[in-house]
């Protein structure tokens, strides 16, 4: 499983590039771990933010860091193993920077990179005097020195890279090798390594089919229709009445948006002025809503 797993970031990184690079909104539109967009519903971010990357650079040495330790985890674990250590590692990661960092960007595979030297170290302790316990002591540089450097450059999301490792010690312990001689291990890893698969299968599915997605709109759609509400309302205080179809055209990214236009259409069929002040009271409110919630990500532009 290896392979796969790096051809799948490969082919996420291509889409990134395809799709408009590596922009804020575009790798939040791909889905980057993002803490209010999760707490709204895409839980898929956990997942899929792990295969996706900032840089070439970032895909670089992620991916060289991954075809190191996976050869080696394919080869001692086998590649269920492997693969259930890489997703599991790589959601507990996401799952302590949602926690820890909850309005940061995330994205790449360095937790579940870490999961996998967390699942060698541990293999590591359980079997002393054996050569896996030799790699397992082998690896605590590559983690100590990763770990420092996480915490030396703030931009590093330190928290993924902990997240994961702590997993992976734990699935280390959990899965090391020598067990699987018995038939019921073989089943539970066998039916673990199935629901990994299925939950891949799934997270991806729901968060890119049109017919299966559920996730709020994009990004550049929140900003798309408040440009264009800003606008009506301009053209109303200068004294002027938009046309309907340029309310109707509207695309409201969620309920409070929906009620805007609502508002909206009613002041065209009534003219009457204490409904555009409700107009702009829930629009300024709604508005407000917005730049909490994408707090770092868009910026009120200072009047001019």
């Amino acid at each position: 499983m290896l392979y796969p797993v790096i051809v799948f970031n490969l082919v996420f990184f291509v889409a990134t590039v395809a799709s408009g690079g590596f922009t804020l909104p575009n790798l939040l539109r791909l889905g980057a771990k993002y803490g209010p967009l999760i707490a709204s519903g895409e839980w898929q971010r956990l997942l899929i933010c792990i295969f996706l990357h900032g840089n070439v650079w970032h895909l670089f040495f992620n991916t060289y860091a991954l075809f190191q330790l996976g050869r080696l985890v394919e080869g001692i674990y086998g590649y269920r193993k492997f693969f259930v250590a890489y997703v599991l590692s790589g959601l507990s990661g996401s799952f302590l920077s949602y926690l820890v960092n909850f309005r940061q960007i995330g994205v790449g595979a360095s937790g579940a990179i870490f999961g996998l030297a967390g699942l060698l170290f541990a293999g590591g302790l359980k079997y002393r005097n054996t050569s896996l316990h030799r790699l397992g002591m082998g690896i605590l540089p590559f983690i100590f020195i990763n770990l420092l450097i996480g915490f030396t450059f703030p931009a590093i999301d330190n928290a993924a890279h902990v997240g994961g490792l702590l997993a992976g010690m734990g699935l280390g312990w959990v899965l090391a090798p020598g067990f699987s001689g018995l038939s019921w291990k073989r089943w539970g890893e066998r039916l673990l390594y199935g629901a990994c698969i299925v939950f891949v299968a799934l997270s991806v599915a729901t968060f890119f089919l049109p017919g299966l997605s559920q996730r709020a709109v994009s990004l550049e759609g929140v900003i798309a229709f408040h440009n264009r509400v800003r606008d009506i309302l301009v053209t109303i205080e200068g004294g002027e009445v938009p046309s309907r179809y340029a309310v109707e055209s509207l695309h409201p990214p969620d309920r409070e948006a929906r009620k805007i236009k609502e508002l909206l259409k009613r002041f065209l069929e009534e003219g009457n002025g204490e409904r555009l002040e409700e107009v702009e009271e829930v629009f300024l409110r709604w508005r407000r809503s917005v730049l909490k919630k994408y707090e770092g990500i868009v910026f009120e532009r200072e009047s001019e």
